[in-house]
């Protein structure tokens, strides 16, 4: 039994209670829930579209010194980004810039030696920046950002071979893999085509519980695709039905 609450705040943004830290990922509107002073924030971002990031992530550091970053390396964070952010120099020591294959770890405790670890491996995004791929307290947790089977019916042969070639790559990173946790994109802007990232992803790793995301309000997009899986997946696709909608898990 995992002991995290996920909250769904809009679009692909989704916050994480643990017990001794949180995790706000791909925030870019919508309330931020209540979050305990004591513990450790760590913000996610996967890359720098207006849909996943939001410059305001670094207005809470005021509040919370105990806040990390971890950013795509497509949002630039030079001085005069630093600047236009409002990043001080206290801040940009919490910054973590996270590239395409990368692996990393923040430590959650007190001190030197007391806590665990999030282990943190990045995929390299179809569209832009990354997929995070974290593990932490015995738990793996994915999200995909912007990182999907992106074919479109407009689209040429070669633009959609080309991206299913991509797609693929990344995906025999997961192969084989167990992860507690996904959120996946189910776009419902490819029409017929929406569902292709999804059924890749859940054909290569075990997944336990997947959030789709990226739907863009349409929320029946979920029971769309369910019904096209013939009840194949329903344990284990989250009802992600609004904003502020939370599970125990």
């Amino acid at each position: 039994m995992m002991n995290v609450n996920v909250t769904y705040i809009g679009h692909s943004g989704f916050l994480l209670k643990w017990d001794r830290c949180c995790w706000l990922m791909d925030w870019s509107s919508g309330q931020i829930p209540r979050i305990d002073g004591n513990k450790m924030l760590v913000v996610f971002v996967s890359h720098s579209h207006g849909d996943h990031f939001n410059p305001d992530i670094f207005k809470i550091f005021g509040d919370r010194p105990n806040t990390w970053y971890v950013l795509s390396s497509d949002i630039n964070i030079n001085e005069r980004s630093k600047t236009r952010y409002g990043i001080t120099d206290e801040m940009h020591r919490n910054i973590t810039i996270a590239r395409p294959d990368g692996e990393f770890a923040l430590h959650v405790g007190d001190g030197e030696g007391d806590g665990e670890g999030i282990c943190i491996s990045t995929l390299k995004s179809t569209d832009c920046g990354v997929a995070f791929l974290i593990r932490y307290n015995g738990y793996t947790v994915y999200h995909a950002g912007d990182l999907n089977l992106w074919m479109w019916p407009g689209e040429s042969k070669q633009y959609n071979n080309d991206m299913k070639a991509r797609f693929d790559r990344e995906m025999l990173r997961l192969k084989g893999l167990t992860i507690d946790i996904a959120f996946a994109p189910l776009d419902p802007r490819q029409e017929e085509w929406y569902r292709l990232g999804m059924d890749a992803l859940l054909e290569t790793a075990e997944v336990k519980h997947v959030f789709p995301m990226h739907m863009w309000g349409k929320y029946d997009t979920i029971a769309r695709y369910k019904k096209a899986s013939s009840g194949r997946y329903d344990s284990i696709i989250m009802d992600v039905k609004y904003p502020g909608q939370s599970w125990s898990l």
